[in-house]
């Protein structure tokens, strides 16, 4: 399909109403936008509250959507606050409070805060290779394992110079590196970090790996952007990663990031003040830190939230 932006959002549109039209759900759940993407959901939304009875509607929230300030924006410029209030009768949120309140944070009205709850953080797909068969293929031997990832990549380059320049110059004791550079990272830049890297001992850089979970958990030290995957990952697997928040760009990585660090569970280096020095810093840190994190988030979202479905389905 191609065609404007309009267009697309005109066709989507007419999807999702042919959609419910043809199967008059009882259950109607929607992630992440109250009113889909550029409000493409609402007439469809719009023809379910004309039947009898009126299907429920649930409301999926990650633990941050935007910043505050531009989430408001975002809700207000397609008009779907009042939905939270009128239309949603159960809100979400897989997350946690502690971290962030979305609830506070986006001021929501009184009666959309009585329908929100927390479910817990969403856990990772079990890793396929254990600990021992990742330090097997990397040949780590008994040095410590930093893994490092870009996320997508598109950005990541600076996290990754940062890196290896901080390991070219490393003076302590040996470590080995697995380097996810993410397949968005230009190909220009890929060389570069290659070039870089290369002659460096005990250091594997590959584009992307399929059971990346399996590195977070085996490693000693783990250095990411602030995505929802890659912290919740590293998190659920007992590490606290260093944190490198994508900026600019809307603020949900560094709210992320400091609602972490603030529960003791990361580290965090910002942008502004990444370097070698600073990113390394931080690997020694935690490869200094022996002990699991205390008190970390729920990661049963993925089941709380079948289970509410499921009594509100039954309901």
């Amino acid at each position: 399909f191609t065609g404007s932006h309009n267009s697309t959002i005109r066709f989507r549109s007419a999807l999702a109403l042919a959609t419910a039209q043809g199967f008059e759900p009882h259950l109607v759940v929607v992630d992440h936008a109250p009113g889909g993407l550029f409000r493409e959901f609402v007439p469809a939304i719009d023809w379910l509250l004309q039947r009898t009875p009126r299907p429920r509607f649930v409301l999926l929230m990650r633990d941050i959507t935007f910043g505050p300030e531009q989430t408001r924006s975002i809700w207000q410029g397609e008009r779907v606050i009042s939905l939270l209030d009128e239309v949603y009768d159960d809100i979400l949120i897989y997350g946690d409070q502690r971290v962030f309140d979305p609830v506070t944070a986006y001021n929501l009205s009184d009666v959309a805060a009585a329908k929100s709850r927390f479910c817990g953080y969403l856990a990772p797909l079990p890793p396929r290779r254990t600990p021992e068969q990742v330090r097997h293929e990397l040949q780590t031997g008994e040095t410590p394992l930093v893994v490092v990832s870009a996320g997508g990549g598109h950005d990541g380059g600076p996290v990754l110079r940062a890196y290896i320049e901080g390991l070219r110059h490393r003076d302590t004791s040996p470590v080995s590196s697995y380097i996810v550079t993410g397949p968005l990272l230009s190909e220009a830049e890929r060389r570069d970090i290659e070039r870089l890297a290369d002659g460096l001992p005990s250091t594997r850089i590959v584009e992307v790996d399929p059971d990346f979970a399996a590195a977070i958990r085996a490693a000693d030290a783990v250095v990411s952007m602030g995505g929802y995957n890659s912290v919740a990952e590293a998190v659920y697997f007992g590490k606290r990663p260093i944190i490198v928040p994508r900026l600019p760009g809307p603020e949900e990585q560094v709210l992320r990031a400091e609602g972490f660090r603030r529960l003791g569970l990361a580290s965090v280096v910002m942008p502004s003040t990444l370097s070698a020095e600073t990113l390394w810093h931080a690997v020694e840190a935690s490869l200094a830190t022996a002990l699991p994190a205390s008190n970390p988030p729920e990661f049963d979202g993925l089941n709380q939230i079948a289970q509410e479905l499921s009594t509100l389905q039954g309901g």
